[in-house]
């Protein structure tokens, strides 16, 4: 009896890949606050450039840097859940991968954080003026 794996065709699908992409994003974000709290900021921040008359360019890029954070976010979470597969118990190492990858999340959020506030100052400036 053989345990190997099926072998694949070789063909890539585009349609499955699609759908193990999103069923994936479906099965993560209610499992993770900060996931759906990120989601909730982007929307807020767009509607914020609508608001105040963001170009569609300015809009664009607080969408892109949206999802860029969302993007590491999943990632780091993808890293934890692997982490705590292959050791559930807890360990000084694993730890300080899971911290790493947070890590990339807080550089992530201080760089957005920064080119949302750039966006906005010129913005809100005009705004305020009336």
């Amino acid at each position: 009896m053989s345990t190997a794996a099926p072998k694949r065709s070789g063909r890539w699908n585009a349609l499955r890949s699609g759908y193990h992409a999103f069923s994936g994003l479906l099965w993560v974000a209610p499992r993770t606050p900060s996931l759906r709290l990120g989601v909730a900021v982007v929307v807020l921040v767009a509607a914020v450039g609508i608001v105040l008359r963001f170009t569609s360019v300015e809009i664009a890029v607080l969408i892109l840097l949206g999802t860029l954070l969302l993007a590491v976010e999943t990632l780091n979470t993808a890293m934890e859940m692997l982490c705590d597969h292959v050791e559930p118990n807890r360990n000084p190492t694993i730890g300080k991968i899971k911290d790493v990858a947070a890590g990339a999340t807080g550089v992530t959020e201080i760089g957005g954080a920064i080119a949302v506030a750039i966006l906005l100052w010129h913005h809100v400036a005009e705004w305020l003026r009336f």
